[in-house]
């Protein structure tokens, strides 16, 4: 019994998937760089794109919270709101902060991420606990520190890079 139950979700989800595949946009073709210029290349194309791949890319900070807003239901807002602020960082990184690395194109560059690069994280999952740390704090009307945050990611990741070095 507990068998078909399985199969019968597994058949249910795959129908489901299937309906929601046919009414996908079609996919642009990914181009991947063969040599440092092509990727420089692509990534100056990339940062002045305010979308990529079919997706509302940010310009800014502001705009990355607005969007978080917009995607988001006013429950889950809430419960965002709600929650310890490290907490929601540490567990939110591998969802949301994955969705955004990967539709925010974080890895190979974005005018979202190109604007983080400019305030001094480059590391795209600095950029991601940066982006849910911030938010969290605006809708909690604290401040944001933005600079505090920024450094604290940038000594963090150096301090994680050189702990292999002192071992050899």
């Amino acid at each position: 019994m507990k068998r078909k139950i399985c199969l019968t979700r597994l058949s249910a989800f795959l129908t489901m998937m299937l309906i929601v595949s046919t009414f996908l946009p079609a996919q642009e073709e990914i181009v991947v760089p063969a040599t440092k210029e092509e990727l420089e290349k692509a990534y100056q194309e990339n940062i002045r794109q305010s979308r990529l791949y079919g997706v509302y890319i940010p310009k800014d900070v502001d705009d990355a919270f607005n969007e978080f807003i917009a995607l988001s239901t006013k429950e889950d807002i809430a419960k965002f709101k709600s929650a310890d602020e490290d907490l929601v960082v540490k567990k939110l990184h591998f969802g949301i902060g994955r969705w955004m690395a990967v539709n925010w194109c974080f890895y190979e560059g974005s005018r979202l991420s190109h604007h983080l690069k400019e305030k001094g994280i480059g590391n795209p999952d600095d950029m991601i606990s940066f982006l849910i740390r911030a938010f969290h704090r605006k809708l909690n009307d604290k401040p944001i520190e933005a600079e505090k945050i920024i450094s604290q990611l940038v000594e963090a990741r150096k301090k994680a890079l050189e702990e292999p070095l002192k071992k050899e």
